[in-house]
């Protein structure tokens, strides 16, 4: 009987944390399924599979804080190499080029979940 309990346990609890990886829980377009790639190897652990955040632990990218016109790409880039207060830094697990691959799908999803960067005062002089 305890043999019986301790399998029906080991079960559940392999069951639990393969239900817990990241997954991509959205099919990007070609353009953008490295970045997706990357993000989830990188940063889906604290900022979700979805880049909507998890809980206080990591910020929801998919938010107007983050649009281009209020935290740009060179912004992201300084964040995922030097870290912040709340974030260690990627530095030694991400290179240059996957940062990039990354921003670019950020992007794509922020743009995807309808939220537009507003447009510049620049702009409307045009």
């Amino acid at each position: 009987m305890k043999q019986t309990r301790i399998s029906i346990l080991a079960l559940f609890l392999t069951v639990f944390i393969y239900s817990c990886a990241p997954k991509p829980t959205l099919e990007v377009p070609e353009p953008y399924k490295k970045g997706q790639q990357y993000f989830h190897r990188v940063c889906s652990n604290c900022h979700g599979s979805d880049a909507m955040g998890k809980h206080t632990q990591a910020p929801r990218l998919i938010d107007e804080e983050y649009l281009a016109g209020n935290f740009s790409d060179e912004d992201i880039r300084e964040t995922v190499l030097n870290g912040t207060d709340k974030m260690p830094s990627q530095k030694k697990n991400v290179t240059a080029e996957e940062i990039s691959e990354i921003i670019k799908y950020l992007r794509y999803s922020q743009n995807a979940a309808g939220l537009e960067p507003e447009e510049s005062e620049e702009d409307d002089e045009e």
